[in-house]
């Protein structure tokens, strides 16, 4: 085929219409709210990732709260109280002032789309124009600039003395983070058509373990970048090469030395981290992050439904499908609860040990595409046109 990637958003909206009348209308069912979301700030913006499938999520670190726009403005937040700390223009390679911030409105993109995450004391994200770029998380200023051979459509990752990146051309590739220059790359085969979107690298101690398009997780050497194993976790089938997609877009979860990763129009599985044995598999896919806690994976699933699952033996603890077809976000633990968004803006929150629906607030009008991000303490909400909501727990 002649295009390359077909977008997550518009991927479920192709399967959606394949398997529902014109006529029939989505109705979210009803909830009787067991709470009110407590408020602790809010700052509308006017930018975000717009229309993009965009992977950019908010990133809590320490006392401060960071959060970027497609556009090319990185904010720093006081977590506690919402004030802005500063923000950096990627186009101008310049921290802003408060009057620049408040008058500027720029035409041109610098097209981020990868991030925001945190290591070795630098502030990381990536762009489709294929560039890592480092920031001081204190001042905003830049560090280092990387190019590598790709779109950076997934956060980088960092540990094990480098970080490393995931790129839409199917390179990874490991850096130095005192520069940025690289230390090695190592290429996957892609398949004709997939998902546009990659999994964010997980780093343990002497090993990179990816996902990629092609249905596959492997597990590549920190010291050169060779493969040490590589399994299949979804094997394409079908005519067509919609239907043949087999991406592994959701991050791989790491827990001592089990690999949980899962495909979409695959499976989940659990892998030995050594050896890539498998140790136990389910009949669940999506291209969505999951989430863990409490020996608990948390799922959503391509068309929506959500699961809670027993990482030990796979076994499914419980199962709500009431908001099938309803493009919802990855979801996060957040105290009792299992939360997350949906593209018209609402907040679900379930009771993460039953997966009953106890509550549902609209915030975003514009809706949500990134996971909400929690310290345990805070929840951050960014919406499609980059407004942020930070609530506390009920």
């Amino acid at each position: 085929m002649s295009i390359r990637t077909l977008a997550a958003g518009a991927l479920a909206v192709l399967l959606i219409s394949g398997c529902s009348s014109k006529k029939e209308r989505l109705v979210l069912p009803e909830v009787n709210n067991q709470f009110a979301p407590v408020l602790a700030w809010d700052h509308s913006a006017a930018d975000g990732v717009q229309h993009f499938d965009s992977s950019l999520r908010p990133l809590i670190l320490g006392d401060k709260l960071y959060a970027a726009s497609r556009t090319g403005l990185i904010n720093a937040y006081d977590l506690e109280s919402g004030k802005r700390l500063w923000t950096y223009d990627v186009r101008r390679d310049e921290v802003l002032s408060t009057w620049r911030v408040l008058t500027h409105r720029g035409t041109n993109t610098a097209r981020v789309s990868g991030g925001l995450s945190h290591g070795f004391g630098h502030l990381l994200f990536g762009t489709e124009n294929g560039e890592v770029i480092a920031l001081d998380p204190a001042s905003g200023e830049r560090r280092w600039t990387s190019k590598v051979p790709g779109e950076v459509l997934a956060a980088p990752a960092a540990g094990d003395g480098m970080i490393a990146v995931n790129t839409g051309s199917g390179f990874i590739v490991a850096l130095n983070p005192a520069d940025g220059s690289h230390r090695w790359q190592f290429e996957q085969e892609l398949p004709a058509l997939t998902i546009r979107g990659v999994a964010e690298p997980s780093i343990v101690p002497g090993g990179v373990v990816f996902g990629s398009g092609s249905g596959k997780v492997g597990v590549l050497i920190s010291d050169h970048g060779l493969p040490a194993w590589e399994e299949q976790i979804a094997t394409p089938q079908g005519a067509t090469d919609l239907s043949r997609l087999v991406d592994v877009d959701a991050r791989p979860l790491v827990v001592g030395n089990t690999i949980y990763a899962i495909a979409y129009n695959g499976e989940l599985v659990a892998l030995e981290l050594n050896s890539g044995r498998t140790l136990w598999k389910r009949d669940y896919a999506s291209f969505r992050n999951m989430a863990l806690a409490d020996n608990v994976l948390y799922i959503v699933d391509s068309v929506g439904r959500v699961h809670a699952i027993d990482r030990r033996n796979g076994q499914e603890l419980w199962s709500q499908t009431a908001l099938e077809r309803h493009f919802l976000t990855a979801p996060a633990v957040f105290g009792d609860y299992l939360v997350f968004g949906d593209n018209k803006g609402n907040l679900h929150w379930l009771d993460r040990r039953s997966g009953d629906m106890l509550a549902r607030h609209q915030f975003h009008r514009s809706g949500m595409y990134a996971a909400p991000v929690t310290n345990g303490e805070l929840l951050v909400l960014q919406s499609r046109n980059g407004d942020l909501v930070v609530l506390r727990q009920p």
